[in-house]
């Protein structure tokens, strides 16, 4: 019999099929959106669902419920917290299921999985120091003194003549490495 057997199998087993739902739920839960392949989203979409309809009832019994699911503790307070007051006001639809272009390697239909209400971040603007704000924080001509911290009246670092120049982290590749990228640009996966 077919009895309640709407779940696709995805080629594992019960153990991993399992494992890959309730990691896609927490990469959601923690970033508020997913992209994975049409089948997947919807079968995640259904755990989704459930650990955010078990959110909106702050019990002893839900939270462990959830974190049976996301086996997580501060992503298991945030869906109490933060994730599940949001859809207060609603009574199911959480997550949306957005079709997107097919995969090139294999031509399979991709979708993006999303909460419909997101978490508003708003972004602080950080603001530079002018040149000049910096010139006058590090200036030592003010002073009467010297210091021994290596510093002229000019309030610029003594630099030794004799010093090469040293490269960045950036830029240690060796000779064959940093050119193996226009290696494979001109080959063309050939």
């Amino acid at each position: 019999m077919r009895h309640n057997r709407r779940s696709k199998r995805f080629g594992r087993s019960l153990a991993e099929r399992r494992a890959m739902l309730e990691n896609m739920v927490t990469s959601l839960i923690s970033h508020q959106q997913i992209t994975t392949t049409l089948a997947k989203a919807k079968e995640a979409k259904r755990l989704a669902d459930r650990v955010i309809h078990l959110g909106k009832t702050d019990s002893l019994a839900a939270r462990r419920r959830v974190f049976a699911y996301l086996q997580d503790h501060t992503l298991t307070s945030k869906i109490f917290t933060e994730v599940a007051p949001r859809f207060k006001s609603r009574e199911g639809g959480y997550t949306r299921i957005l079709q997107l272009s097919r995969r090139k390697g294999d031509g399979a239909q991709l979708a993006l999985l999303e909460l419909t209400e997101k978490e508003i971040k708003v972004k602080t603007v950080v603001k530079k120091k002018k040149k000049e704000d910096v010139s006058q924080e590090h200036d030592h001509s003010k002073h009467d003194h010297d210091h021994e911290h290596g510093h002229d009246h000019e309030g610029k670092a003594k630099a030794k003549p004799d010093a090469a120049p040293t490269k960045g982290k950036g830029s240690q590749k060796s000779g064959f490495l940093k050119n193996i990228g226009t290696f494979f640009r001109k080959q063309g996966g050939n």
